[in-house]
């Protein structure tokens, strides 16, 4: 979410943008209300709202749409019978707004959302498609929803694989922290650019639990004590999303064990994820961020109430999206 509209203020500095949002999604449907994509008058495109044939459909309407600066809808049906494929046979319905935005109108706002969202605070977006300017904080006619930022990820010890798992999960979207306390491990050169790094637990903790997206915590740090250090901490956060913890069996017992000892407060088996990762038979650095991102992204995509996705649609759709 925060990288899609740095992309989006940088393509408005440099001219006009056809915005396609999926407003409405029934069924089994590639991507869901929210998503985004955007044309820019040169022909480059940056998001996806789900490939094929309707995303090549929707971005033919968006230069059209950049061409008239007519606002435009498309009913995306994807309930096709072999013989009968419409724009596919995921078996859902999509409902798509195509709109056109001008730089002088609409970005100072997504430049006001991306700033919020590179923060870690949520931010009130809304699309019309009955007003000069489509774009709006709040609205009480349209396409309304809260942004949330993108999930935050701590990662505590900063060694080969925290290093390696710090790669994957910021391609693909996650806020990353690290830390640890050994300063010569803390190299920002080995990390992403937009990678904090801290070598104080605390301070890392402390950062996390301001953040107002999810979040998430992975341990993989170098021996007992740091885990039990770090567990303390973050059974401080409340809500937190996920917690994993690096090990064998055997060692993550002894983790375990050995915070309870602390009679501190101890995170909810319902949040823990202990051994972390799914089981591929990694070995390498690089195997294991791979089996550990594969949960991430597992617990990340699990199935949300709309309500919690604070989405919503105030003005009633001209056609019928829900028939099935």
């Amino acid at each position: 979410m925060n990288g899609f509209f740095d992309r989006l203020s940088e393509a408005l500095a440099r001219g006009p943008v056809a915005l396609v949002t999926v407003v409405a999604a029934r069924g089994s449907t590639p991507r869901i209300a929210g998503a985004r994509q955007f044309l820019t008058a040169g022909g480059g495109h940056h998001g996806t709202i789900g490939g094929g044939v309707t995303e090549a459909r929707v971005l033919d309407l968006a230069r059209e749409t950049l061409a008239d600066g007519r606002p435009r809808t498309f009913s995306a049906d994807l309930r096709g019978r072999p013989g009968d494929m419409r724009e596919g046979v995921c078996g859902g319905t999509m409902e798509l707004w195509i709109v056109r935005l001008d730089p002088s109108t609409c970005r100072p706002l997504v430049q006001a959302a991306a700033t919020s969202l590179h923060a870690g605070k949520h931010f009130p977006f809304s699309i019309r498609l009955d007003a000069a300017v489509p774009l709006a904080g709040e609205s009480a006619a349209g396409f309304t929803e809260t942004l949330e930022p993108s999930p935050r990820l701590l990662i505590i010890g900063a060694g080969h694989i925290g290093r390696a798992l710090a790669r994957l999960a910021n391609d693909l979207g996650f806020a990353i922290s690290v830390q640890d306390e050994r300063p010569d491990w803390l190299d920002v050169a080995a990390f992403p650019p937009a990678c904090d790094v801290e070598s104080c637990i605390e301070t890392a903790v402390q950062a996390l639990k301001m953040w107002e997206g999810q979040r998430f915590a992975v341990l993989v740090t170098r021996g007992l004590p740091q885990d039990v250090a770090a567990l303390d901490a973050l059974a401080t956060i409340p809500d937190l999303a996920y917690v994993g913890l690096l090990g064998s069996r055997t060692r993550v017992a002894a983790v375990l064990a050995a915070q309870r000892a602390t009679d501190g407060p101890t995170i909810s088996a319902s949040v823990l994820h202990a051994p972390v990762g799914l089981e591929i038979g990694a070995e390498t650095p690089e195997e294991i961020a791979v089996s550990i991102a594969a949960e991430l992204i597992q617990f990340r995509r699990r199935p949300r109430e709309s309500a919690a996705r604070g989405l919503d649609i105030a003005r009633k759709m001209d056609r019928e999206t829900t028939g099935d």
